[in-house]
């Protein structure tokens, strides 16, 4: 069994997935928010390039101190360094 090494290939791993994943999140979020106006007045608010825009934005703010936060605790494992300092 080889031991786990994370080093900055699986950190950008780790980055590209959370950023695609949170932008997909955030997408199907403003699509479900336009579907239920939809239902709810008639009207469909669901503008492709804001709601991209959008999407794409907030993914990017989340998806990056998650993936980093992942990588920073793993690191902490792999070393056996405490968690908490109490």
């Amino acid at each position: 069994m080889t031991p786990n090494t994370y080093g900055l290939k699986s950190l950008f791993i780790l980055l590209a997935t959370f950023i695609v994943t949170m932008t997909l999140a955030f997408l199907s979020g403003c699509l479900c928010a336009a579907i239920l106006v939809y239902f709810k007045n008639g009207s469909f608010i669901f503008g492709w390039h804001e709601d991209v825009l959008f999407s794409i934005k907030r993914g990017i703010v989340v998806g990056i101190p998650t993936a980093v936060g992942i990588w920073l605790l793993s690191k902490m494992k792999d070393k056996g360094l405490p968690r908490n300092s109490q």
